[in-house]
């Protein structure tokens, strides 16, 4: 017991050295300017933790989704997600897999908000959809496997009011316009845990930017916990929950 507590004491002083030698002034410091350099694709990280890209579940033709967090709260990603069941799995022929068409657009309220109560800024919007469609069969009872393919795009612009422009480098700017829009493939494996419980975990790959991004999702009838991984991301690892129902 004594050679225990000796070696876990030794752990946790090592990691107390490890955490206060990070220079957490300079990280902060690096994530802002990553940000500025790039503020639509950090934003886009946050778009993707909300877009609904399992397929629905067996016997299901409708689904809606919402984007609980981060999304809603507290980035104020005001959004809805739908996804329509063209046909289910050996509905039109033994061994033809279920086709789900997905979709979304979100809208950030606190932009506009900062807008009308800003003395600089006229005017603000930050929006973004994605449109898509997921292939799905069973492997076996407890295992389905999915793939798919989605447009997501995001839109980002700022317009100062007449005498209140930024100087940048010795230029006025009037208004900032910036986007991100990229094509994905998707591939996927999903089993039940419980009734209308499961798990799922995939990985999506952007044709544009050759980027990689995963996946960890748990869902029931109503809510969905994941774990977004952006390796590229200015924050790598996302918590998400969202809300869904299927009809």
């Amino acid at each position: 017991m004594k050679r225990l507590i000796l070696t876990l004491t030794a752990v946790m002083c090592l990691n107390g050295v490890t955490f206060a030698a990070i220079d957490w002034e300079s990280k902060g410091m690096q994530m802002v300017g990553e940000i500025v350099a790039n503020p639509a694709a950090f934003f886009y990280d946050f778009q993707q933790d909300l877009e609904g890209t399992v397929p629905l579940p067996p016997g299901k033709s409708l689904g809606f989704q919402t984007g609980l967090f981060p999304t809603l709260l507290p980035l104020g990603y005001a959004n809805v997600s739908a996804k329509y069941r063209l046909h289910g799995e050996g509905r039109l022929a033994p061994g033809v897999p279920q086709v789900d068409f997905i979709g979304g657009y979100w809208n950030m309220v606190w932009a506009k908000l900062a807008a009308n109560q800003s003395d600089t800024i006229d005017d603000a919007r930050f929006n973004g959809y994605y449109l898509g469609a997921v292939v799905s069969s069973s492997v076996s009872p407890r295992i389905r496997t999915f793939w798919g393919y989605k447009r997501s795009a995001l839109a980002a612009r700022l317009g100062f009011k007449q005498g209140k422009e930024p100087d940048f480098m010795g230029t006025r700017v009037n208004s900032f316009d910036s986007g991100f829009k990229d094509d994905f493939f998707i591939a996927g494996i999903e089993s039940p845990r419980s009734i209308d419980k499961f798990w799922s975990m995939q990985l999506n790959y952007g044709i544009k930017t050759q980027t990689f991004s995963t996946k960890l999702s748990w869902y029931g009838k109503v809510f969905e916990l994941g774990l977004n991984i952006y390796p590229e991301g200015v924050l790598v690892i996302h918590p998400v929950w969202n809300l869904h129902l299927n009809f």
